[in-house]
């Protein structure tokens, strides 16, 4: 569940907007929002004066080009530029390395009724007893008063995002929106399809058949029998973040499987009640399949001990002709094929149907940790000044909340520098950018999320919001430009972009989790334990260790070690708020 903090999402009512005409009255702080005329200045335009200090927490796991020497989280270009022109001070009450670290932080605050920071994330059992211990903010109020419309809209129309963090009515955490469109794809080597004189898989038979002469014929061309057909991590079973075989399961069944979340992906059943898709039936088919691929040589036999950037470097090294992922990874990690084979060509293909035609994936799903704010924050209308001042840089200029001193990027000199009349983003050596103006000392982008998101915990983003820029431009690429999403579209590579088409093409495929409710009784008592045994178990059959059947001993474990308290969990709350 951890993996979920990763993740980005959040929900509301309607109504309202965020900074009014005129001077409001804000915690003792006055937001300077009009012109000596009297007329009211742009949503965008405004300053707290005296400044408003917002105090937070941060999981510093890694951030690599992340500030220029001298600069820190706590002091870098960003925070400087917040406090001079917006009046907003960030300060830090702790900065771990670990998300561990982060819960035990919050659990001693709960455990001597300490001082919690002012916006802070949390999920899971951390999030059910922050609300037991009535420790949290309830934000209807402001979500209706200073919310982004755009966010509104989307907090509306994924209610469900809501469920875990509503408490006698009232709403206590904006979950963390992930863009949604990041569906499944199948990368294949198309120079060792043509190589090997094969088609596109259309088919999992047919795909087979493409995983056989890949693992068999040398296509690498380096006389070593070294290669596989399927780059797939397995360490945490079969879905993740890259590398998922969703899509083999999906070819099988409409049950979605995972067995490294209690909470992923509950399916309904022909009876209308919810079935963790992991101990359905269905699952034999998946297994059946992985397991005959393992066997026949198809997979790495390391598989089950790599995460999903290990299994990728497989076929980053020219060792794996196949790896199921986002439309991103044409860029990275796949780009850096080429590396290995000059002539590596990575390329997006439509998912293979299984033998009844069935094609499916899974719904990344939309939301995951949450972002609270103390019950003793008083400015909530600060927080959500800035918020939709960094959701409006993705919306564009006729957006009201954009700050048209963000209309380049960021900041001059770390996310962007101008030539010759030219924004730079990226590669500033071949753009002919002099050494002593490129951002970093070895030429490389800088990462501004550590500068940019620690008040609000990640990019503010909604679901689907880049999906029609993906279809504008696909239909035509010569189509004008005018939001910084249209932008980034545009400049994937072609790969990337051929990839993005065939997932929203196929975004029809996505099948959702269905339960969205918190983390039950049951799941904290005994998920961790089931987790592990569901992984256990679809390791052992994949790797030939037990026969299929032992699925179905699998399944009455499951059920007697708390499964089926969890289920009946599952579905009480599923009667009560199934859409």
């Amino acid at each position: 569940m951890k993996r979920q903090r990763r993740i980005i999402i959040l929900w509301a009512v309607l109504t309202g907007a965020l900074l009014l005409a005129g001077c409001f009255n804000s915690g003792g702080k006055t937001i300077q929002n009009s012109p000596e005329s009297g007329e009211a200045k742009p949503l965008w335009d405004f300053k707290y004066d005296p400044p408003v200090t917002i105090t937070t927490a941060i999981v510093d796991e890694n951030r690599p080009n992340a500030f220029k020497p001298g600069e820190s989280l706590t002091d870098n270009v960003h925070t400087r530029w917040m406090e001079e022109h917006l009046g907003i001070v960030t300060k830090f009450d702790w900065i771990v390395s670990k998300f561990e670290d982060a819960d035990t932080k919050i659990r001693l605050a709960l455990a001597v009724n300490g001082k919690l920071p002012d916006t802070f994330s949390a999920d899971g059992d951390i999030l059910k007893n922050l609300l037991k211990a009535d420790r949290l903010l309830p934000l209807d109020d402001a979500i209706e008063r200073f919310a982004h419309p755009k966010l509104k809209e989307a907090l509306r129309k994924y209610a469900y995002t809501m469920t875990e963090v509503t408490k006698d009515g009232k709403i206590y955490g904006l979950p963390r929106f992930s863009e949604g469109n990041e569906g499944t794809v199948m990368w294949i080597r198309k120079d060792w399809l043509e190589k090997l004189s094969l088609n596109p898989p259309a088919t999992i038979s047919e795909l087979e058949n493409v995983l056989k002469a890949f693992s068999e014929q040398d296509p690498n061309g380096n006389g070593q029998d070294d290669e596989v057909g399927l780059a797939v991590p397995l360490k945490e079973g079969p879905w993740s973040w890259m590398g998922q075989t969703d899509a083999i399961a999906g070819a099988f069944s409409t049950q979605m499987l995972s067995t490294s979340d209690i909470k992923l992906f509950w399916n309904e059943d022909g009876n209308g009640s919810l079935v963790y898709g992991a101990v359905h039936p269905d699952a034999k088919k998946y297994l059946e399949t992985m397991a005959s691929w393992m066997a026949k040589g198809y997979i790495d036999r390391d598989a089950g001990i790599q995460d999903s950037s290990q299994a990728s470097e497989l076929a980053v090294k020219g060792r794996a002709g196949v790896m199921f992922g986002p439309f991103w990874m044409g860029a990275w990690p796949l780009g850096d094929t080429v590396k290995a084979d000059t002539e590596a060509d990575w390329q997006a293909y439509p998912l293979p149907a299984g033998p009844e035609g069935l094609k499916g994936k899974a719904q990344k799903p939309l939301y995951g940790i949450y972002t609270v704010f103390s019950k003793d924050f008083q400015n909530m209308e600060a927080w959500f000044a800035y918020y939709n001042k960094l959701l409006a840089q993705n919306l564009g200029p006729d957006d009201p909340y954009f700050d048209p001193r963000f209309a380049k990027g960021y900041h001059e000199g770390y996310d962007y520098v101008i030539k010759d009349g030219k924004v730079i983003t990226v590669n500033f050596a071949t753009e002919g950018v002099p050494n002593e103006k490129w951002p970093l000392a070895d030429g490389s982008s800088m990462d501004m999320r550590w500068m940019l998101y620690p008040l609000t915990g990640g990019a503010p983003t909604l679901p689907y919001m880049n999906a029609d820029a993906i279809k504008k431009l696909s239909e035509n690429s010569d189509a004008e430009v005018r939001t910084p999403i249209e932008q980034g579209i545009k400049g994937l590579n072609s790969a990337q972009w051929a990839a993005a088409g065939v997932a929203i093409a196929e975004q029809g495929l996505e099948i959702p989790n269905r339960y969205h409710g918190p983390l039950t009784d049951g799941m904290e008592e005994h998920g961790v334990f089931l987790q592990k045994l569901a992984t256990e178990c679809y390791l052992s059959i994949i790797y030939g260790e037990k026969p299929l059947s032992y699925f179905d001993e699998f399944v009455a474990q499951f059920y007697k070690n708390g499964g089926d308290v969890i289920t009946k969990e599952v579905n009480d709350w599923y009667k009560e708020n199934k859409p």
